[in-house]
């Protein structure tokens, strides 16, 4: 009984997540307000674009010390535009990929 009553708490959790995940692919206004509270984390000029130093720090303080080059990739893919810098729309773009990775990562891990 236990063991079915873990199972039917897990598939709740998980229809759960994937109603979450729905949610926010379809909500551009909270996307936006998330993605600028995180910009203006690391923001130092206040453009409300994070440069290539600026997504170092950023990086650095989510994943631990990583290299230059590697920021450096990440920066270049990330920055579609080619500006020299990431902007809201190019994060959540970025950001939208991800949530739409683990909604399908999910679906098919449980069948759905």
């Amino acid at each position: 009984a236990v063991v079915s009553t873990q199972s039917t708490g897990d598939a709740a959790d998980t229809a759960l997540m994937i109603q979450v995940l729905e949610r926010l692919l379809n909500d551009d206004s909270f996307l936006d307000d998330e993605i600028k509270k995180e910009i203006k984390q690391y923001d130092n000029d206040g453009n409300l674009k994070i440069d290539r130093s600026e997504f170092q720090q950023m990086l650095n303080s989510y994943l631990g010390t990583i290299s230059d080059d590697e920021s450096s990739e990440l920066f270049d893919d990330i920055d579609k535009d080619r500006s020299g810098y990431i902007e809201i729309s190019e994060l959540k773009r970025v950001l939208r990929n991800q949530i739409m990775l683990e909604l399908d990562r999910l679906k098919m891990e449980n069948g759905m």
